[in-house]
């Protein structure tokens, strides 16, 4: 098994973490720039997206939730659905809104024109943030140790996205509570080894 990962995508921390929360080695990831159309990554995912995971077989499987649900039924121990599901796919989907909304902006700024997050639809993507990381500022998911549910990991990696691209951006608001869910989790192997960086 390996997954076709870079070192900031949000996507690919989160499936990242899951797996090696579940006990898999992130020995075999391979580092690639899904922008330059790897051939690797291709041959996999035509869609030229991360993370990939090629499990047993040369199967692939594509899409950071779409491994997570694979992962849960493949290794249901320890769970990271969490004991409140109906809370931590709330909170998780609220974090993954965020996380899209700053991919958008992202991707737009670096793949057509570095203002793209002052049009339309990149102040539309910013509202999204800003409003999206309210509630969880507000009520963060709850952690007390040991394997994290998808809200926390989610929450986290958006935190963490968040401090990378938009430290410096006057419109983002201060979020001490989902800094503390971070740090909380700082130490813990699965999230130190996923920290992004920009190559």
């Amino acid at each position: 098994m390996r997954i076709l990962t870079n070192t900031t995508s949000p996507y690919a921390r989160i499936a990242r973490i899951a797996l090696a929360e579940k006990g898999f080695d992130l020995g075999p990831s391979e580092i690639v720039n899904p922008w330059g159309d790897p051939e690797a990554l291709l041959a996999l995912n035509p869609a030229g997206r991360v993370p990939t995971l090629e499990i047993d077989g040369g199967l692939p499987s594509t899409e950071s939730l779409l491994i997570l649900l694979w992962l849960e039924r493949k290794v249901p121990e320890p769970s990271l659905l969490g004991t409140d599901l109906d809370r931590v796919v709330s909170q998780a989907g609220r974090a993954m809104g965020v996380i899209d909304a700053m991919a958008n902006i992202v991707t737009g700024q670096m793949q057509m024109d570095p203002a793209w997050g002052e049009t339309r639809v990149g102040l539309k993507r910013r509202r999204t943030i800003v409003t999206g990381l309210r509630p969880l500022e507000a009520e963060p998911p709850a952690y007390r140790g040991g394997p994290p549910d998808i809200a926390v990991i989610t929450a986290v990696v958006a935190y963490d996205y968040l401090t990378l691209r938009f430290a410096a951006a006057p419109w983002v608001e201060p979020t001490p509570q989902l800094a503390a869910l971070r740090a909380a989790t700082a130490e813990r192997p699965a999230f130190k080894a996923t920290v992004p960086y920009v190559a």
